[in-house]
Order: C-alpha cells, then sequence, then structure tokens
C-alpha cells in the first residue's frame, strides 16, 4: 500500500507597485483575505489559538521592515503546505535583516524578537537584486514549537 500524495500547496500573492501608499494595510487586508479563503480565522482544537492574530502581526512586520528599511515591498507571498503557513515578502534591498537593540522607550528594534516568538522559523533569501524575508507559522497544534 502506497501513502497518499501530499496535496498541492496553495499559494497567493500581493504585489506592490513602487512608492505605494499603506503597504502594511494593504497587506494585513490581503493576508485577511486569505486567512479567512484558507478557513484559518477560526478557532479549531487542532490549531494553535492564536494563528490568525500571530499571522497578521507577522505580516505587518515584515511589510513594515520593508518598508522602513527597504524602499518598501515588492510582493507579499502567503504560502499553505500540509502544517505549515508560510509568508514571505521581497524587498529590492539586498542587505539581511539584523537584530537591533530594542528601544524600551520608543518603537523599533523588536521585530527580530517578535519573529522568534511567533514563528516556528524564519530566515532570509538574499540576492543581488533584493532578498526575501520569510517567516513559517504552525497551521497545527501538533507542529507547534
Amino acid at each position: 500500500m502506497t501513502a497518499a500524495p501530499a496535496p498541492a500547496p496553495a499559494q497567493r500573492s500581493l504585489r506592490f507597485r513602487p512608492h505605494t501608499d499603506a503597504p502594511v494595510t494593504l497587506g494585513v487586508d490581503f493576508a485577511r483575505q486569505v486567512l479567512a479563503e484558507w478557513h484559518l480565522l477560526s478557532p479549531r482544537h487542532d490549531r494553535p489559538p492564536h494563528l490568525a492574530e500571530d499571522t497578521v502581526l507577522v505580516v505587518g512586520e515584515l511589510l513594515a521592515n520593508a518598508s522602513r528599511h527597504a524602499d518598501g515591498p515588492q510582493s507579499l507571498v502567503l504560502t499553505l503546505r500540509a502544517e505549515r503557513l508560510r509568508v514571505a515578502v521581497v524587498d529590492h534591498n539586498p542587505a539581511p535583516p539584523r537584530p537591533r537593540r530594542a528601544d524600551p522607550a520608543g518603537a523599533g528594534g523588536y521585530g527580530l524578537h517578535l519573529l522568534d516568538r511567533l514563528t516556528t522559523a524564519w530566515g532570509t533569501a538574499c540576492g543581488t537584486r533584493g532578498k526575501t524575508v520569510w517567516a513559517e507559522l504552525a497551521t497545527t497544534t501538533a507542529d507547534r514549537r
């Protein structure tokens, strides 16, 4: 008896025009629409309780970083595979993200710490024309780190 093949991943993407106004708002709204389409907004016993909220926070953080440090995002890609949801943001800056010291008196320096806390894994793929920063969230409680 052979195992059934894994279902193909579902993927949705949003491309941003150069100098798009409010890319974080556009991206967060897009992510919420995709989560609803994939039936990931409603809590279930086998799903991490804050999956939708965590996903929206990760999307917002990655897009804000691309806006702040890379002249804006090029695209946002959401990919759903078996037990993982991958969020990827492509931007024009080839430099990888670097942790900054968090400033308790100001806003900033918390982004990579947030990714560490909310995701099962995250990373960067750098190229000559920019980079992709990606983060994965578990979609089942069995796969939560």
